[in-house]
């Protein structure tokens, strides 16, 4: 097993079952930790309304904060709701909020499948079961052992029940996006004309192109220009040939290198990133 650089960014890559390749930051554990805090401090704030609660309910009925006896049904319920509220909602959140709790959609954090496919009810159950025998001994030390030592950023729970936990795109990554898309669109109003690449686009193709061809696509995308210079030119030219070459495709039906270039990285933007 290789131990990984604590603070260094991992990705993996999911097949999903339409054979659709999408190449995804993990979640390390800084963010997790983070996020778990958040949703540690909200559980901790309803974990106190219900004691609270039940206490000042029974002060109401016995003239006591807590009485002796008669009322060990009371407390015996209010242990049982304390642990359906501290387990059900991490279950109930991540398998019905599109895998996300709300210290995890706050920090841009989901729990996947292994096949890139939303969690379900079952996995999420296991991995949340398992929490108990992450946070041995204390304070989720398996857990963070796990995360620290997988390739793959993943505590024992994930690894039991076949899921991740991945970063969505940041808000610098969204606005990159953003200013890509206004320029194509500024170039398409200028009478650029990109090819029906995502119909004709088939998994087999998609699946020639690996994590070095989306960092030529998508660089140049991000360095598009209007006007750009011989040299840039040039070297629009060559990325052209390149992936024309790679997939197959022919360049007297794709002879524009922009058009074909802009309505590629449209097309296969969703399979690397969320």
């Amino acid at each position: 097993m290789t131990m990984k650089e604590p603070y260094s960014e991992r990705q993996t890559t999911f097949v999903t079952p339409e054979q659709v390749r999408l190449q995804l930051r993990t979640a390390g554990l800084g963010s997790r930790a983070i996020a778990h805090l958040i949703d540690a401090l909200l559980l901790l704030a309803a974990s106190a309304l219900i004691v609270f609660g039940t206490a000042g309910s029974l002060y109401l009925l016995s003239s006591s904060w807590f009485p002796n006896d008669g009322y060990d049904y009371v407390f015996a319920g209010m242990f049982l709701l304390l642990i359906v509220v501290n387990v059900g909602y991490f279950i109930v959140m991540e398998a019905y909020r599109g895998g996300q709790t709300i210290g995890k959609k706050a920090l841009g954090l989901r729990v996947l499948q292994a096949s890139g496919q939303s969690a379900t009810i079952l996995p999420v159950v296991i991995r949340n079961l398992f929490r108990l025998l992450d946070f041995l001994p204390m304070g989720y030390f398996a857990g963070s052992v796990a995360i620290f030592f997988s390739r793959a950023d993943k505590r024992i729970g994930d690894m039991v029940a076949g899921t991740i936990v991945v970063a969505e795109a940041t808000a610098e990554q969204r606005g990159r996006r953003a200013r890509i898309d206004k320029r194509i669109a500024r170039l398409q109003s200028k009478g650029l004309r990109l090819p029906e690449l995502a119909r004709d686009l088939g998994a087999a193709e998609r699946a020639l192109l690996d994590e070095r061809d989306w960092q030529l696509l998508s660089g140049w995308a991000e360095r598009i220009d209007p006007k750009p210079p011989i040299g840039a030119q040039g070297l629009e030219q060559r990325i052209w040939q390149h992936f024309t070459e790679k997939l197959g495709h022919s360049r007297a039906a794709y002879n524009d290198p922009r058009g074909y270039l802009a309505a590629l990285y449209l097309a296969v933007r969703e399979d690397w990133e969320l």
